[in-house]
């Protein structure tokens, strides 16, 4: 049942002092929760680090300005502390961790995680709020420059709303998710899903990282001038920190590769380019295309060709598409989508292993425990034919 709320400001308290972050900190000593959000710039900038944190507890809701000139020391050892509600936690929690070390302590309830597993349709966040609250939240301020200050009030306001309504969207999914018997399949995601927040990612391979979007069908020679523009661009978004697109966007990049491999003459200073370039970047731009056409054909890059140890056989590849037609059964009977029970380089890692007991699935660490038990019989029919 829909709960109006009118779409009006929400109170709050902006936080960008010490004395305001010490008051808030003794605060947050006499709760259990906290419902947690934050923004960071990572559309405007290279390097993206967080510029607000959003914080609701008791009914009040705070806007922390963590690039103001405070300790968030003591404030976070606290918040570490209680049990958080958050949004697609995995997202927050990694920039938490990488811009202050953050990690919290007690169990975290993933908002969004509960909603796919209560069968929502709309599992975002402002679709439960439409859903539950019938509030629209404005739309287009995904994109704005949170690192900007002082922030325009609207932006604040659109902050706020992450958090103000969490407690009721939890109380709300937490009887759904009763109703259904699926609380203890909620509360295993969410352990997951924290731990793999704070997993190291793999080392990118030198060799794909540049290989942008688009560049598949590109000849060798073409891709040549990819590379170097490609880092071209990135040396210059490490010093500036700017967003990629913001120097040359993919489009361009490519467009430029195109240009140049079909060019007989040099490039210049004077040449003119196909593209536009602010006049600061153009001389490093311009030395970029030059080394790129000095290169021999022995040294343009190829396709990369694929391990021929990592390739699955035709039988194997019926396998996983028997195993994953089997899973597709089961979530249609749960009313879930098939990934949330089992991705494609999960049961691939099944087939792979054999892995046909409880045990064996669980000691790979391949699926957890209430989705081993949901598909067990599955991956025995198949795996035993």
């Amino acid at each position: 049942m829909k709960s109006k709320i009118p779409n009006a400001d929400i109170e709050f308290q902006y936080i960008d002092t010490p004395e305001e972050l010490d008051h808030l900190t003794a605060l947050l000593q006499s709760v259990e929760e906290a419902a947690l959000d934050t923004e960071a710039d990572s559309f405007h900038h290279y390097q993206p680090k967080i510029c607000l944190i959003q914080l609701s507890f008791n009914r009040q809701n705070y806007v922390i300005d963590p690039l103001a000139e405070m300790d968030l020391g003591g404030f976070l050892a606290e918040l570490s502390r209680k049990r958080l509600i958050i949004h697609d936690a995995g997202y927050d929690l990694r920039l938490m961790n990488a811009d202050f070390g953050f990690k919290p302590t007690q169990p975290v309830f993933d908002t969004m995680l509960a909603a796919s597993l209560a069968s929502l349709k709309s599992v975002g966040l402002s679709g439960l709020l439409n859903l539950l609250f019938d509030k629209t939240v404005a739309k287009g301020n995904q994109r704005a420059d949170w690192s900007r200050r002082p922030l325009p009030k609207k932006l604040l306001h659109y902050a706020v709303e992450d958090t103000a309504f969490l407690f009721q969207i939890k109380h709300y999914l937490e009887t759904e998710l009763t109703r259904l018997g699926r609380t203890d399949w909620h509360t295993e995601t969410c352990e997951w899903a924290v731990r793999a927040a704070y997993m190291d990612k793999e080392p990118t391979d030198p060799e794909r990282q540049w290989r942008i979007k688009g560049t598949g069908q590109l000849a060798p020679k073409e891709m040549a001038f990819v590379r170097s523009i490609w880092h071209w661009r990135e040396a210059i978004a490490k010093r500036t920190n700017l967003a990629l697109f913001m120097i040359c966007p993919n489009a361009d990049v490519i467009r430029l590769a195109e240009w140049a491999a079909r060019r007989k003459k040099p490039v210049t200073a004077e040449t003119r380019l196909p593209i536009r370039c602010k006049h600061y970047n153009k001389a490093s731009l311009i030395k970029a295309l030059q080394q790129a056409q000095k290169l021999p054909a022995q040294q343009w890059p190829g396709k990369i060709k694929s391990d021929p140890s990592k390739r699955l056989s035709d039988a194997t590849r019926t396998v996983i598409n028997q195993l994953k037609a089997e899973c597709e059964i089961v979530a249609e009977q749960l009313d879930l989508p098939v990934q949330l029970l089992a991705s494609r380089a999960a049961l691939t890692r099944i087939v792979l292993n054999n892995a046909t007991t409880f045990e064996q699935i669980q000691k790979k660490k391949i699926l957890m425990r209430w989705q081993t038990n949901l598909l067990l019989e599955a991956i025995q029919k198949v795996l035993s034919s």
